[in-house]
């Protein structure tokens, strides 16, 4: 990813105002950034059959579904590298995070802005 290049950012969590903060803390780091919000993670995997991104963030926890299963399932259709969000981490989600090579951050919410910025170089090394 080269500097001057617009990032693709995905972000699913079924919290609005988690949506909010990311824009908010996204543009602040990065008035460039694009985002494309998702509440509901089955029109997020529906969306990635067909399109791409630089990165996804996405919540652990949705009504009925796993954030692990949604991992597994993001896995299957693309190769995009996903920062995990949660509200609480435990032990059992620092060694979770070992069966997923994909995901290459794990953060509490609500995510700061020097964690979005730590993504951002990451993605632009």
């Amino acid at each position: 990813m080269d500097q001057g290049s617009t990032l693709k950012i995905i972000s699913i969590d079924d919290d609005k105002i988690q949506h909010i903060l990311v824009k908010k803390r996204m543009l602040q780091a990065d008035s460039s950034v694009q985002l494309f919000p998702f509440d509901e993670p089955q029109n997020a995997l529906d969306w990635l059959q067909e399109n791409t991104a630089d990165l996804i963030l996405m919540d652990l926890n949705f009504p009925g579904l796993s954030g692990w299963d949604l991992l597994q399932e993001i896995g299957k259709i693309s190769k995009i590298p996903v920062v995990v969000l949660t509200g609480n981490i435990s032990p059992y989600e620092l060694e979770k995070m070992k069966d997923f090579p994909q995901a290459i951050r794990l953060f509490e919410k609500p995510i700061s802005t020097e964690q979005i910025a730590d993504i951002l170089n990451y993605l632009r090394s």
